[in-house]
């Protein structure tokens, strides 16, 4: 090996170990822990960065954080009786972080029956096994949400793709202008999905006599039902096709005359649920599982 050679090898690697040492130098971990009283509400706002939500016992709130840079900061606010708490993430006055430079990474601990909203621009939120209320707003950040019982889930998404999994016996609100929308066992009184361009992916029951309304105007919707499922199930679309493979009853009486290919009415079982699913240009797709 020459001079030289070892002499390029060497640079490199000075130039590594100072990446690594200023990486970790301008990486930093905080953690805070807050009271917060039984019922109350947590706000967060942090546009870029994961914000990852899971449950805790007792009436604190804790949050670990990671902050990427010396331009940016976390606000901690609480009100004097305890019932709100606020943590938003902001640059330092005079200070242009790069994206990457603005991102800051949360873990938050919310005890049972506490509320959050978070509202994030490109950042990921993910909601573990909480048991309270939740809004979430994302303009292109992933939203997953698991195991939420007896809660009001409410999402508003940009292009942000969105999972549901076993969110059951509450209410589900979402309203997206694009970005994939998936459930898996996601029931309740009322779950209603409308989105511009995505599409709807649902597999479940539709149990709990609820009401489930699905519309897209160009994404597709495919819902996969159970033979056991009892819905009074309607799907339309204006210049979108229609298909059926779930095995339904016809009704006696709509209030829209079924046209093959692109309209169907019909009932399993009881009917306990309403499903309604509608398109104007996209397909739609019923099957059993």
């Amino acid at each position: 090996m020459t001079m030289r050679t070892l002499g390029i090898s060497a640079g490199l690697g000075f130039a590594i170990a100072l990446a690594a040492v200023y990486a970790s130098a301008t990486d930093t971990r905080k953690e805070a822990h807050m009271d917060i009283a039984p019922g109350g509400a947590i706000t967060i706002v942090n546009n870029s960065g994961a914000v990852n939500l899971k449950s805790g016992g007792g009436n604190q709130v804790v949050l670990v954080y990671t902050i990427h840079s010396d331009k940016v900061e976390v606000d901690q606010t609480s009100t004097p009786d305890k019932r709100r708490i606020e943590f938003i993430t902001h640059a330092l006055p005079d200070q242009k972080p790069t994206t990457e430079e603005s991102r800051v990474d949360y873990e938050v601990t919310v005890p049972a029956g506490v509320s959050v909203t978070v509202s994030t621009s490109t950042a990921p939120i993910a909601a573990d096994s909480l048991r309270g209320d939740l809004t979430l707003s994302s303009d292109t950040g992933q939203v997953t949400v698991r195991n939420l019982v007896k809660s009001q889930l409410r999402i508003r998404g940009v292009n942000a793709p969105v999972n549901l999994s076993d969110v059951t016996g509450g209410t589900v609100e979402i309203t997206a202008n694009g970005g994939p929308i998936q459930m898996v066992n996601v029931t309740g009184r009322k779950v209603n999905v409308g989105t511009s361009s995505g599409n709807i992916s649902y597999k479940g029951d539709c149990s709990s006599g609820g009401d489930y309304s699905f519309t897209s105007h160009t994404g597709s919707i495919d819902m996969a039902l159970p033979e056991a499922a009892s819905v009074d199930l309607t799907a339309r679309s204006v210049n979108g096709t229609v298909e059926n493979d779930f095995p339904l009853q016809k009704k006696s009486h709509t209030s829209f005359v079924p046209k093959a290919g692109s309209s169907f009415a019909g009932t399993s079982n009881s009917g306990s649920s309403s499903v309604e699913l509608q398109s104007f240009s996209g397909r739609i797709r019923v099957k059993k599982q």
